[in-house]
C-alpha cells in the first residue's frame, strides 16, 4: 500500500498595503503595472470626473458606467482598480467639476498570467533584447525595477526583482509595450512582463515584516505532480 505523503504549502509575500496608491505630482504619468493587482488613481480635485481611453478597442468611457464593474470613483476623488485586466490598459484622465484636466495616467496593465520566472542560482536566462519591425527599428527589452528585499533572514532566504516589457524608438524615449502598441496584433512572448529570482543571505535586524498566507494544499504522492503557480509570492513546505 502507498503511503501517503502529506506537504503543506503555503503562499506567502510580504504586505504593505491593500492596494498600491499611485500619485503622479507632474501631471502626466506613464507606468507599467502588473495586471490583477488593485491600484488607486490620486486626483486632487473637488469634484473629480474620470474618463477612460482603452487601447484595445480604441473606446472612450466616464466613470458612470463603471459603477458595478472593478473601477470605482472613490469619495476622495481617487480611482480604484480592482484586479485590472490587460484590456484596460490605456489613458486614465482625471478633471475636476469645471472640466479642467487635473491629471493624466497612462498605465500598461501587462499580463501577470504570462510572467516570465528565472532563477540566476539555476543558470536561466531572462528574455532577450529583440529588434522589431513596425516600420522602423523599434528595441524590444525588459526595464528592471531594483531588488526586493531578501525574504530571510539569518539564513539562506530569496530575493526577486519585477520587469516590464518596454519598446524604445531610436533618439525616442521608451514606452511601455502594449502602450506603445496599441491595438496591434502581435503575439510574441518578448513582450511578456518578468520576474527574476535569485539567492539571498542577510543578518537579522529588530524590524518584523508580516505575511500572509494566501492558500495552502495538500498534495497526495498519488498525484505524481503537481504544478503551483504564486506570482510575486513563495512557496514554501
Amino acid at each position: 500500500m502507498l503511503t501517503t505523503l502529506w506537504l503543506l504549502l503555503s503562499f506567502a509575500v510580504s504586505v504593505l498595503r491593500s492596494h498600491f496608491s499611485i500619485s503622479c505630482p507632474n501631471r502626466h504619468c506613464q507606468l507599467a503595472l502588473l495586471s490583477n493587482n488593485d491600484i488607486f488613481l490620486h486626483c486632487n480635485a473637488s469634484g473629480a470626473q474620470w474618463q477612460f481611453f482603452f487601447l484595445s478597442v480604441k473606446t472612450t468611457w466616464t466613470n458612470n458606467p463603471f459603477s458595478n464593474s472593478n473601477v470605482e470613483t472613490m469619495p476622495d476623488g481617487s480611482l480604484l482598480i480592482r484586479n485590472p485586466l490587460p484590456l484596460q490598459t490605456g489613458f486614465y484622465n482625471c478633471q475636476d467639476k469645471d472640466g479642467k484636466k487635473v491629471v493624466q495616467y497612462e498605465i500598461d496593465f501587462q499580463d501577470i498570467e504570462t510572467i516570465h520566472i528565472t532563477h540566476k542560482g539555476l543558470g536561466q536566462e531572462p528574455l532577450q533584447n529583440e529588434t522589431l519591425s513596425l516600420g522602423g527599428k523599434e528595441l524590444i527589452f525588459t526595464h528592471w525595477e531594483p531588488w526586493q528585499d531578501c525574504n530571510r533572514c539569518g539564513e539562506p532566504g530569496e530575493r526577486k526583482r519585477l520587469g516590464y516589457c518596454y519598446i524604445e524608438e531610436p533618439l525616442e524615449t521608451p514606452m511601455p509595450c502594449w502602450l506603445y502598441l496599441g491595438d496591434v496584433n502581435l503575439w510574441s512572448s518578448r513582450t511578456w512582463p518578468e520576474m527574476q529570482v535569485e539567492a539571498c543571505h542577510v543578518q537579522c535586524t529588530s524590524s518584523n515584516v508580516d505575511y500572509v498566507t494566501f492558500d495552502n494544499f495538500k498534495l497526495n504522492e498519488k498525484l505524481g505532480s503537481a504544478w503551483l503557480t504564486c506570482p510575486l509570492g513563495s512557496i514554501y513546505k
